[in-house]
């Protein structure tokens, strides 16, 4: 492999890293748990919040938010119970999230729940 092809891919997977690098918890709203879903086939956690995005560029379901399934299940069960007691008190929360992409399957990907 010649020397400027090299760089020519060494370049190329700079970009794509550092693009993938950038995706992730980028914004926040706040509001109101209004609503808890979990399922017993899925590790998946779905919320909706008064105030939540009612658009995004990449995720197209806006029905509920989502923390991902592949979330390692200790911080996931903190993050259910933190959810549960905003809800059960009426608390507003502050929820952290990727304004411009990285979804859970269609859904925005939560990232704080604070």
């Amino acid at each position: 492999m010649s020397s400027s092809l090299l760089i020519r891919f060494l370049t190329v997977a700079l970009i794509v890293l550092s693009s993938k690098a950038g995706a992730g918890y980028n914004a926040n709203f706040q509001g109101k748990i209004t609503h808890v879903l979990t399922y017993t086939n899925s590790a998946q956690i779905l919320i909706k919040v008064d105030g939540q995005p009612t658009s995004h560029p990449t995720c197209s379901t806006l029905d509920y938010l989502a923390i991902d399934a592949d979330t390692p299940d200790s911080i996931r069960h903190q993050m259910l119970a933190r959810i549960l007691a905003a809800h059960a008190s009426g608390e507003v929360v502050t929820i952290g999230y990727d304004k411009d992409g990285d979804c859970v399957g269609t859904r925005i990907r939560v990232y704080r729940v604070g």
